[in-house]
């Protein structure tokens, strides 16, 4: 962890190419004295007299190579490194002739001036290019760092416009039967039916536009939503239509995407109850099973069966909202018998607060 901050400090590549390079110099310095230490009290001596001034100095022109690198970035790979190599050449001559004179001025030459300044070229020159290569690794590993960031927000934007995408799709499509039995009604005269529908489509609408698709939702807020919807059914298609919402008290705070099951609920009325001449339940429960929810729509419509195909808007898009809030932890499950028509939804189990209301369980 240390190391990683190191590298980053906070992302801002000066400080952190300062930090590497105080690091690097520090480590060549305590090398250095160790090696005087191991060689005798002599060459200690020495070590200590000229490893501070010789690392400052050093350091401060090593430090150049940082900055070469920035300049170079756009240049093609072959340019930048040749540059670099020149710079890292250049910059070990310079510190070799710092190092050579330092040595003169303490009187410590131990062989000729030429073998001292050959030696201290070969030095730095490995030095350097060890510096250079740490510059170019930090910096390759602050972008990678970028980018990756970067492509965090861009998934995060794609799958809310994904969201909000799917969300549109369904309010066209709940509009366009609501409007539609509306009208039915209103052909039919049957004027007080319209308006009781009217009124409940505002209410249904205020409560949908005011939800955030990207935000959970308690699952009581769900089923209540979805009561309000089926009341706007009910009044279309009256003794038909019979419903019963389950909430266990200690899932009514779970969290789950805003209206992932209306879809559901749609497809229950517009495959079973529409077509069907007799009384058709359709039922929404919320369970707990081994750490996980579950939440099901089912209908006793015999012939629902034709919603298993899915119709684009329905079945498709709840599997795909599970998919960009859960990934593969959600999964959808459909089951139809000839006796009905059953779909349950399995995801993670995320309670946000407890519930402080009985559970809900309306019939109609």
């Amino acid at each position: 962890m240390g190391q990683m901050s190191i590298l980053t400090n906070d992302r801002h590549p000066l400080r952190a190419a300062i930090a590497m390079a105080v690091m690097f110099n520090l480590f060549t310095l305590i090398v250095f004295t160790a090696s005087g230490y191991f060689r005798g009290p002599e060459s200690l001596h020495e070590s200590l007299v000229l490893g501070l001034p010789m690392m400052l100095i050093d350091g401060f022109l090593g430090f150049q190579l940082y900055h070469v690198l920035r300049w170079t970035t756009d240049l093609r790979p072959l340019l930048r490194w040749s540059i670099v190599t020149v710079a890292v050449l250049a910059i070990a001559l310079i510190q070799a002739f710092w190092d050579t004179q330092l040595r003169i001025w303490a009187d410590t030459l131990t062989m000729t001036l030429r073998q001292s300044y050959i030696r201290a070229a070969t030095l730095n020159t490995y030095n350097s290019g060890m510096l250079a290569g740490l510059f170019a690794f930090q910096g390759a590993y602050m972008a990678l760092q970028r980018n990756q960031a970067l492509l965090g927000e861009a998934r995060q934007r794609e799958r809310e416009a994904q969201m909000l995408a799917l969300r549109f799709q369904l309010n066209p499509h709940f509009l366009f039967n609501t409007l539609n039995a509306i009208s039915s009604l209103v052909v039919l005269r049957r004027t007080d039916e319209a308006e009781s529908m009217i009124d409940r489509l505002s209410s249904f609408l205020r409560g949908s536009l005011a939800a955030d698709p990207d935000r959970m939702v308690a699952v009581e807020d769900e089923f209540e939503m979805l009561d309000n919807y089926l009341d706007i059914e009910s009044v279309r298609f009256g003794e038909r239509l019979v419903t019963a919402i389950h909430l266990p008290y200690e899932l009514a705070r779970a969290q789950v995407p805003p209206f992932l099951l209306q879809p559901l609920v749609e497809n229950a009325v517009k495959y079973a109850v529409a077509p069907s001449r007799t009384e058709v339940r359709v039922e929404i429960a919320a369970r707990e099973r081994d750490g996980r929810l579950e939440l099901e729509v089912s209908d006793s419509g015999a012939d629902s069966e034709g919603a298993s195909a899915g119709t684009g808007v329905g079945l498709a898009n709840v599997r795909e909202r599970l998919r960009l809030s859960y990934g593969g932890d959600g999964q959808m499950q459909v089951d139809a018998d000839g006796q009905g028509f059953r779909v349950t939804l399995t995801m993670p189990l995320r309670i946000a607060a407890a519930a402080t209301e009985p559970p809900l369980t309306l019939a109609a």
